[in-house]
């Protein structure tokens, strides 16, 4: 919708831009199948200048957060130019800008070589009559696109999975927080549904992750964050981070009646998210694991690595799922969270 809209605030600009001439606006253009190629050409120019700019900013985003690795530069899937220095974004804007211009009169003078045996006369007159107003008009939306550091379709999911070798782990904030001293009695004392916020707490108090004594054809649910299916492949990452193929896995659960509590945050992996810190915003474009499956985790994967899979993607939170997840959280059961449940 974003690339149609684009195109279409293109195309009109390109209608008014090509009824100008030497001396004035020229109407009786607007008729002319000259006036409609040169319209059309113009307008697909302005859209693919549009996106690239936006690819530019990416990068630009990639470089930036390497340069200055405290700063937070992503914000509700925007990039957060106002806290950079003020000489890296007038940088970033005129290269954008003349790197654009450059490309766009490599193509005039190619135009002006085909049409005109004359072709230094028809693109000099080009640069007199009509590159002032392509060149300010240039500048003035590079410098909006990167002022409103709107991703579109680029979203941080996508730039993480692109980019996830060049960015540093400092991107990746975890808090180190002190989690509050309370009495816990084991889940089986307890209802069988425990309040959401103090569910985490009361089954890892009775049985807290030990990675060196998982079986690998058998594990606990509370001992599986991450479940995968795609393409008929299904597998698991266990509580140390290794992955295991899982062929009957969710089938087990959904026997219990446990398959609810993984939620589906991407079209292949879903999260269990008896894991997850609460409370959680139905709005939030992150989900964020305890510090004790955290730090498990970090034995085998990354900072970067975890951080991506549990980012919330634009489309979710469009469709509500996550909301829908949470209105529904409190009528789901914990029993038989640490049965051994087969893998394959």
């Amino acid at each position: 919708m974003k690339v149609l809209k684009l195109f279409l605030g293109s195309l009109l600009i390109s209608m008014i831009f090509n009824l100008k001439g030497n001396d004035g606006i020229k109407l009786e253009r607007f008729w002319t199948d000259t006036y409609w190629i040169w319209t059309l050409s113009f307008a697909l120019a302005i859209a693919i200048a549009g996106i690239l700019i936006r690819f530019r900013m990416k990068v630009m985003w990639i470089h930036w957060q390497k340069k200055y690795p405290k700063l937070e530069l992503l914000k509700e899937d925007r990039l957060q130019t106002g806290s950079l220095p003020k000489e890296d974004r007038v940088w970033a804007i005129v290269s954008t800008t003349v790197s654009l211009l450059l490309v766009y009169l490599c193509f005039i003078f190619l135009i002006a070589f085909v049409r005109s045996k004359d072709t230094n006369i028809l693109f000099r007159s080009y640069l007199i009559h009509y590159m002032p107003f392509i060149a300010a008009g240039c500048l003035l939306y590079v410098r909006h696109v990167f002022n409103q550091g709107e991703l579109w379709w680029f979203t941080p999911p996508n730039a993480i999975a692109l980019f996830t070798n060049q960015l540093p782990e400092k991107i990746v904030s975890v808090e180190r927080t002190i989690e509050k001293v309370v009495t816990l009695v084991p889940p089986n004392i307890l209802d069988e549904v425990i309040v959401i916020g103090s569910l985490y707490d009361v089954l890892y108090n009775h049985a807290k992750f030990d990675p060196n004594r998982i079986k690998k054809d058998a594990v606990r649910m509370f001992d599986v964050p991450f479940y995968f299916s795609a393409k008929g492949r299904k597998e698991v990452v266990l509580i140390d981070g290794t992955r295991q193929n899982a062929d009957r896995y969710m089938q087990e659960l959904e026997a219990l009646g446990l398959d609810k509590w993984y939620f589906r945050i991407s079209k292949s992996c879903r999260v269990n998210m008896m894991l997850i810190r609460y409370p959680v915003s139905p709005n939030t474009g992150q989900l964020e694991f305890r510090k004790e499956v955290f730090d498990n985790l970090r034995s085998e994967m990354t900072k970067m690595e975890i951080f991506n899979l549990l980012l919330v993607t634009e489309w979710i939170r469009k469709e509500k799922k996550l909301a829908k997840f949470l209105d529904n959280v409190h009528n789901l059961r914990h029993k038989g969270w640490d049965n051994l449940t087969p893998l394959n």
